[in-house]
């Protein structure tokens, strides 16, 4: 039948190369779009937090308040978790600003940072608590 993919291997006898499992599409939908303040160190003079050019990157935020350990162990209260693509490269110095459906803009420093990762070690998704 023409146009049919009936009985073809993924990528096979239709003149497309294959797609990896690491070009499919993210575990979860990322809708949303957060800017990320990378932390580059403190002020030599003031020891004030610099910061550099900010850029921006798909997400999922879900706001829910619930405890988590920060880096000292000890349990704090998380607002939110953002939810990034495989491994993000966050810190726990960085800044996040997220604005939600009604422009209201709020800016977070993670808690905790957590990778979530397949049976064969690749990370599937970032988990960043605020």
């Amino acid at each position: 039948m023409p146009g049919s993919n009936r009985g073809r291997e993924r990528g096979k006898d239709t003149g497309t190369p294959s797609r990896e499992v690491d070009s499919v599409m993210p575990v979860i939908p990322l809708k949303q779009d957060v800017i990320i303040s990378p932390f580059t160190g403190y002020d030599p003079d003031y020891n004030e937090p610099h910061y550099g050019d900010d850029y921006t990157q798909k997400c999922r935020f879900s706001e829910a308040v619930k405890l988590v350990r920060n880096q000292h162990g000890a349990e704090v209260v998380s607002v939110g978790t953002f939810y990034f693509d495989k491994l993000a490269d966050i810190s726990l110095d960085d800044r996040l600003t997220y604005t939600n459906e009604l422009l209201a803009e709020t800016t977070y420093t993670p808690i905790a940072i957590s990778v979530k990762r397949a049976l064969n070690g690749k990370p599937l998704i970032t988990e960043v608590d605020v």
